[in-house]
């Protein structure tokens, strides 16, 4: 599935074909003694993280 990582930075990080394991990413973002991690080989401070979507949501936010 494509997914794409919005940031607060006004940029995003598309994935595609990723297999992504909500469970695993939620534990990581919610460890305190976890500050950064690696989105599609991009190591990236967890903290600007705004949202992981599929692109089939973010296609229905853009076209609305």
């Amino acid at each position: 599935m494509d997914y794409q990582v919005q940031l607060n930075n006004g940029q995003a990080i598309n994935l595609q074909n990723a297999e992504f394991d909500v469970a695993a990413f939620t534990a990581t973002l919610n460890d305190q003694k976890i500050n950064f991690v690696n989105i599609g080989g991009a190591i990236i401070n967890k903290h600007i993280i705004i949202s992981v979507l599929p692109v089939s949501d973010t296609q229905t936010e853009t076209q609305a």
